[in-house]
């Protein structure tokens, strides 16, 4: 079978995005250790909105002349519709600021410093299945028997990973244990974003869902930074090279150029063709962590992602297979 440069071209941007999102976790992993996770989820918003603007004013640009032939149109409803002064309009980006982005950020930063970013990564394979529960919740789409499998089967894939704590009896004071249904909780924050975003899509862009959505975020941290973590300019002093490179990984690469890529191969393939490339996350996570942070890749923790994997694969397959 022939395959074409732009199918290589493709894969290999797929391969770009997962590995962009995939370092996200050993860049939480060194700037937690300068900042809080509030404030690195600050910062983290903060520049991803400032590298996403030029290509939000590229796109209200040339939606403002005319489409390219075969693009999607910008959302057109009526008018006053897409006034970010409206009730309607201001709660949908607080909901999605407050429930999705910070704890997908700043739970998954408190949560990876009580953790390890391996086992974050491998924890994030949830987030297909928790997407899966939450749509059946706020979209009203049917919970099959499988979803409910599935869910308990990637459930157990955590508490394998923890499993040198629950040998311990450290239920409450397990280190691993806490930190890992840290990550979890940020990855039920993070698939309730992917599910809500959908309403604000009838009106906004994918771009503009991004920007804006992100600079509410930042201004909902700025009191937590203050009042929590005792936050001051002067502590920027502080901050080694290494911090300040994990913020440009996260800002830049994981919520920046990861997402933009994403919306351009969403663009040119299938929604099912792009998601199954989700699976490499974990897997890069992993190898991204052991080469930056030197951690060990337990048994432990091989079969745990193995069962996680597993309670994936089931709701993705069964799904399909049923569709």
């Amino acid at each position: 079978m022939k395959v074409s440069r732009r199918t290589v071209a493709d894969i290999g941007l797929l391969v770009v995005v997962n590995a962009m999102w995939a370092g996200q976790y050993a860049a939480y992993k060194v700037a937690t250790e300068r900042m809080g996770p509030i404030t690195v989820s600050a910062w983290s918003f903060l520049l991803a909105s400032v590298v996403l603007l030029p290509f939000l004013l590229a796109e209200r640009k040339r939606f403002a002349t005319a489409p390219l032939a075969g693009e999607a149109a910008a959302p057109s409803p009526v008018p006053g519709e897409r006034s970010l002064l409206t009730r309607r309009n201001l709660a949908g980006f607080l909901i999605i600021s407050l429930f999705g982005l910070i704890p997908g950020s700043a739970i998954l930063a408190w949560g990876v410093d009580r953790s390890t970013a391996s086992n974050a990564a491998i924890i994030y394979l949830t987030v297909p299945v928790t997407t899966a529960l939450l749509a059946s919740v706020i979209l009203n789409e049917r919970m099959t028997a499988a979803r409910w499998g599935s869910l308990g089967i990637s459930l157990v894939g955590v508490l394998i990973l923890s499993s040198a704590d629950l040998r311990h009896l450290q239920l409450t004071s397990g280190k691993f244990l806490l930190g890992n249904f840290l990550v979890l909780a940020a990855c039920t924050g993070s698939s309730f974003y992917n599910v809500y975003c959908k309403e604000l899509l009838r009106r906004y862009t994918p771009l503009e869902v991004l920007v804006f959505g992100y600079l509410l975020t930042f201004v909902a941290c700025l009191p937590f930074m203050i009042l929590v973590e005792h936050f001051a300019l002067a502590s920027l002093r502080d901050y080694h090279p290494a911090t300040w490179l994990a913020l440009i990984v996260l800002s830049v690469f994981s919520w920046g150029l990861a997402m933009v890529l994403w919306m351009f191969l969403l663009k040119r393939l299938d929604v099912s063709q792009a998601s199954v490339s989700i699976y490499l996350l974990p897997f890069l996570g992993v190898v991204i962590s052991a080469m930056t942070l030197h951690e060990k890749i337990t048994a432990a923790m091989i079969a745990g992602g193995i069962v996680t994997l597993m309670g994936t694969v089931l709701i993705t397959s069964l799904d399909s297979s049923s569709s």
